[in-house]
């Protein structure tokens, strides 16, 4: 879970990100090396950085999404393989053009405060999300919904005219421009959530600054978090509609930055889970029975300043040229023991089919030739520096600080990097928030950044660098590209074959222009208490559901 996810290089959910379970046909399972274990109903988990906040419509990293979706509920869910199944919404039909999508509410549902629940919650929360004061970094996934696109570009004035209206307290109609393949998936990802217009219209910029100044609507509350504190609390909500099928008394949550302080506590017991996300971790577990690998569906990759303001950057070929100089396999291999991918594009393997039923990442390897080459590279540059009129060139390359696999990825860059003739590259290492600051006030030269699939479809990859995408921090711009992520998301969207081209199309853009520089796929390594059964693993939209896990006695 993430911007769209938007990823601490060293989270969670993987090796190198924030994985904290196995999948097993999408069930996560537990397995340990603990030396004693807790013995009561509560799950204890952690997170590698600070929370930043509870606000549906601000949040852009995993961490947030994590807790959200547990915390709160949208019109749908998610069943353990991943697929739609009913949320707060009991049913849902739509028109055979695929445009207009009723859904009907389930009667008397409540905020955690007591304040009813209705359809109007969730207009006010989309016209929220997209309305263009609000600065949304998620605004754009409301693309395709009717006029989202107008109203958050200021065009549309009118709030009104978004494509949801509430018929009654129960029953709500979306429209939508056109096709859109991935919506039931939508509905269960938090920025689509309700929102208590009662409860925030007083707290401006504040909601969700902590975990009091945010209700909540699923399967439990969110306690104990003032907006900076290291441990926190999911309890269950007694005001959610299925409160009975809630099978543990809660989460327990703490931040530990350091991966060996986590190591140790979940050997003391004290976790229910540890990633291992340093090489030394991984050589040391990976024989082990209880060790496990799955797919993260995570990106991570270089971004580059291409507003003007970073001399060189906006040149093809010194772009291109540091692509060549960028040795993926080393840095797999130093992150990861060769656990972790080097990258061939920017969608990963194993998350979405072509129409013809193979890997899409498979297939867009085709188009695209990411390899090392540094005499390739060293000519590319030079050409580069002569085009833009530059004899020296200094890049710094940023990257999270609180991350156990960004120092490592650098240090392979900085050494690779520095063999063009001209060059010097720095390093500057951020923590995670600051990091995410800086990308999108487009305050860096070269950034290490990591994206995590919102959806099982490579346009959740693809649409980041469209002109216009609020996550396009580079500030790349194609006119060629545009047009096909368009045609991928509007007139193609229901033809799978059509679709597939235009996506595997927009991937060879990018690697032609080196507008981004993918470096690897992230895969997931863990240990986990046996003991604790039933946590519901997600590899794209928000990471887990915990409300169905439950600790036994075997």
């Amino acid at each position: 879970m993430a911007r769209k996810k938007k990823m601490s290089t060293g989270k969670k959910v993987g090796i190198t990100a924030l994985a904290a379970v196995i999948v097993i046909g999408g069930v996560a399972g537990y397995a340990t090396l603990g030396k004693k274990s807790t013995t009561s109903n509560v799950l204890n988990e952690y997170l590698p950085v600070d929370m930043t906040t509870q606000d549906l419509s601000q949040m852009t990293d995993s961490y947030a999404f994590e807790v959200a979706a547990n915390v709160q509920q949208g019109l749908l869910s998610r069943t353990s393989s991943g697929a739609p199944k009913a949320g707060l919404a009991k049913s849902w039909s739509h028109s055979k053009d695929g445009l207009t999508w009723t859904f009907h509410l389930r009667k008397g549902l409540k905020w955690s405060n007591g304040d009813p629940l209705t359809a109007s919650d969730f207009v006010y929360a989309w016209q929220r999300t997209v309305n263009p004061k609000t600065a949304s970094q998620y605004a754009y996934i409301y693309s395709g919904i009717k006029n989202a696109d107008a109203i958050n570009s200021g065009k549309d004035k009118d709030l009104s005219s978004l494509g949801i209206k509430a018929k009654n307290k129960t029953t709500l109609v979306v429209t939508l421009e056109h096709p859109m393949p991935q919506f039931q998936n939508l509905m269960a990802f938090p920025v689509f959530f309700a929102q208590d217009k009662k409860f925030e219209s007083s707290l401006g910029s504040k909601v969700g600054t902590s975990s009091s100044k945010q209700v909540y609507d699923g399967p439990y509350k969110f306690v104990g978090w003032n907006g900076s504190n290291k441990k926190f609390k999911l309890v269950p909500n007694k005001n959610y509609w299925d409160a009975k099928a809630v099978k543990n008394k809660g989460v327990n949550f703490q931040v530990i930055t350091d991966p060996t302080a986590a190591l140790a506590l979940y050997n003391k017991g004290e976790l229910d889970q540890v990633t291992l996300s340093t090489p030394q971790q991984i050589k040391k577990y990976k024989n082990s029975k209880n060790f496990k690998i799955y797919n993260q569906s995570q990106t991570d990759y270089l971004e580059y300043n291409q507003t003007g303001k970073v001399k060189g950057l906006t040149n093809t070929k010194i772009r291109q040229a540091l692509n060549l100089a960028t040795d993926r396999k080393s840095i797999s291999q130093s992150v990861s023991e060769g656990l972790d991918s080097a990258a061939t594009g920017i969608t990963p393997a194993g998350l979405a089919l072509t129409s013809t039923g193979g890997d899409f990442a498979k297939a867009a390897d085709k188009a695209t030739a990411y390899a090392y080459n540094i005499k390739k590279a060293k000519k590319l540059f030079a050409e580069g520096m002569k085009e833009a009129g530059l004899k020296k060139l200094a890049l710094t390359i940023e990257g999270s600080s609180d991350s156990t696999v960004t120092k490592s990825t650098l240090d392979t860059l900085q050494q690779s990097w520095s063999e063009l003739p001209g060059l010097t590259v720095k390093e500057k290492l951020v923590p995670f928030k600051q990091r995410l600051l800086d990308q999108e006030n487009h305050n860096f030269d070269v950034v290490l950044a990591a994206w995590g699939a919102d959806y099982a479809e490579p346009l959740t990859f693809l649409n980041m660098f469209v002109t216009d995408s609020a996550n396009n921090d580079g500030k790349w711009s194609n006119k060629q590209y545009d047009t096909l992520i368009n045609n991928a998301s509007d007139k193609d969207a229901l033809s799978d074959t059509k679709r597939t081209a235009d996506e595997i199309k927009a991937e060879k853009t990018l690697y032609d222009d080196s507008a981004v520089n993918p470096v690897f796929w992230v895969n997931a390594a863990t240990l986990s208490n046996s003991k604790v059964k039933g946590v519901q693993y997600f590899s794209s939209g928000a990471s887990y559901y915990f409300w169905n896990a439950y600790r036994s006695k075997k």
